[in-house]
């Protein structure tokens, strides 16, 4: 019996891979089963990549096999495809559950409530799928006849944007559907966003598409009473509040109630338009078993007033957030940090990063050595920022990058070489600024203040040095990943160093060209010091010298430390 035209396991291709030069969209079931000859996933936006992977293939594979082991996630990397008894299985549970992936469905349309109706009786056009994507009274002129006339979707490219939209939707008030008792005057308020907006994404990513989808399998077994959306009834009208009940329920997460407008027939149809309400939201925070996000540990200790009385230190636990902008390898800080370790216990607060579980596994991989060193791992990282209200989409964040598998342990030379080329790099950046700010004294201005944690106003001389350094770090991880023996890594810190020296010399030469003659003559600053009031004086001299005496001071591979060398740095650090 032939599958029906609007079956997405066997007749419509909407999973985008790569297979060689070729970008082409496949089925669910070939997409699984022959992932191991396509290079990975080919989506129009990287915001799509987590969407996909956490809606439908992750989670297809965990129910078919009832949970995946250390031991059987090894034995499939090292295969690099599905065995027989597993690949039967996913077939068996596609068969099985092949009703309920029915894109256009009268009774069960996959990912959407049947029948659903907007309590003011409005459709919206396809681009409300896209939250990034100006509509409505946000669509600037210039674009105003894309938002009148939108194009319709593609049934493959509509079930791609339903997806995302699941993760990445915003916030705030929502439209009601009929039907839904907890609506007041057609809407819902205070919705929550998307299950992935509050975080930084990061995502693994292998050799082949079936290497990604085992990388981004959470392993252990099934929590009691979890499983994804599509094993459960028909969505309808009314949402919950609840928490998750394990993995494949989070995963698979419906924060919206959906309905695709389509026209046309069978093999023809597209989708014109779109209901969209409120959805199911979860209790507390992320869940701890939130596959894809680092975190960020804070400990803030509280000292009583009472000299008796013992110092109090409350810990939190919140996911890492990508600053917008930043390249992914900015955060290797976050993503290489296994243990979850306080910096200093003497400060009154702490924060130390905790990578993520995918990562973390890879880590034990590597350690055991079902993962090879050598293996050519890479991450992509995504993110999305919002207005206070979390109603509009401010900024989209994307990167990827290599990531050496034996950086993630800290028994491997690796780490160290990663971490020492990652803190140079931003030490540079910091010294650059430093460059800046004392020329901008001695000309009589004023640096802007900075907190901690918090980006700049203005764009800083550090901005343009780290865009220069980016290519080098990246092919020094990339180099990294191939597990280079020591010699050859020295070798690569000393011609790494050597790139850097000329791009941050070249950034510093444009601060300081054709400076008028009060940068040298300098200026006199009275600023508080150790509680006291001193004379400082900024001029063009003292800035250079600064600046040099810091870039050798991090590039100890072109500059080695020697007892001369340490006694000048004292002094210039006095």
């Amino acid at each position: 019996m032939s599958a029906p035209d609007d079956c997405l396991i066997d007749r419509i291709g909407w999973v985008p891979v790569h297979a060689g030069d070729v970008t082409l969209e496949v089925p669910l079931r070939r997409a699984l089963l022959e992932g191991h000859v396509l290079d990975g996933l080919a989506a129009e936006s990287p915001t799509l990549v987590p969407a996909i992977l956490r809606q439908v293939l992750v989670p297809v594979v965990l129910a078919a096999l009832d949970g995946v082991t250390a031991e059987e996630w090894a034995d499939m990397l090292a295969l690099g495809r599905f065995t027989d008894q597993q690949a039967e299985a996913i077939n068996r549970y596609l068969t099985e559950h092949a009703d309920a992936f029915r894109l256009f469905d009268t009774t069960r349309p996959f990912g959407q409530a049947a029948g659903l109706e907007h309590a003011h009786g409005a459709v919206k056009p396809v681009t409300a799928l896209t939250c990034f994507t100006a509509s409505g009274a946000n669509t600037p002129l210039w674009d105003i006849e894309r938002a009148l006339f939108p194009q319709p979707l593609r049934p493959g490219a509509a079930v791609q944007w339903m997806l995302h939209t699941q993760c990445w939707d915003t916030g705030g008030i929502k439209g009601a559907a009929v039907g839904d008792g907890q609506a007041k005057d057609g809407k819902v308020y205070g919705s929550q966003k998307g299950a992935l907006s509050g975080m930084g994404v990061t995502v693994p990513v292998g050799r082949t598409l079936f290497d990604t989808i085992v990388l981004n399998l959470p392993l252990g077994p099934r929590a009691a009473g979890d499983k994804p959306v599509w094993e459960g009834g028909p969505a309808g009208p009314q949402w919950v509040v609840r928490r998750p009940r394990g993995v494949l329920d989070w995963l698979t997460w419906q924060g919206r109630r959906i309905r695709l407008v389509h026209q046309g027939t069978d093999g023809a149809r597209v989708v014109t338009g779109v209901v969209l309400a409120a959805g199911d939201q979860w209790e507390g925070g992320l869940p701890e078993f939130e596959p894809h996000t680092c975190w960020v540990n804070r400990a803030v200790t509280t000292v009583p007033k009472s000299a008796k009385a013992k110092p109090k230190t409350e810990t939190s636990r919140f996911p890492y957030r990508i600053r917008p902008g930043r390249a992914a390898w900015r955060g290797l800080d976050a993503l290489m940090a296994v243990e979850r370790t306080f910096a200093s216990s003497e400060r009154q607060t702490c924060l130390a990063y905790e990578t993520s579980l995918l990562l973390s596994q890879a880590a034990r991989a590597v350690l055991v050595g079902d993962l090879a060193a050598d293996y050519p791992l890479r991450v992509v990282t995504c993110s999305m920022g919002y207005d206070p209200m979390g109603s509009i989409v401010q900024d989209v964040t994307s990167d990827s990058m290599p990531l050496p598998a034996t950086a993630l342990c800290a028994d491997f030379r690796m780490r160290q070489s990663v971490v020492r080329v990652h803190g140079q790099a931003e030490a540079l950046g910091v010294a650059v600024d430093r460059l800046a700010d004392h020329i901008l004294l001695a000309l009589g201005g004023r640096p802007e203040q900075v907190k901690a944690g918090e980006d700049p106003k203005g764009q800083r001389q550090s901005s343009r040095l780290l865009h220069l350094l980016e290519p080098y770090v990246t092919r020094f991880l990339a180099g990294c990943s191939t597990a280079p023996d020591d010699e050859v890594l020295d070798r690569a810190h000393l011609a790494f160093e050597t790139l850097v020296e000329r791009a941050v010399l070249q950034v510093a030469e444009d601060v300081l060209h054709r400076l008028p003659g009060e940068a040298f003559n300098g200026r006199v600053v009275e600023e508080k010091r150790g509680g006291k009031d001193v004379k400082v004086v900024y001029r063009q001299v003292e800035a250079e010298r600064f600046f040099r005496a810091a870039v050798r001071r991090q590039l100890t591979y072109l500059y080695p430390p020697t007892e001369t060398g340490k006694g000048v740095e004292k002094e210039l650090a006095a």
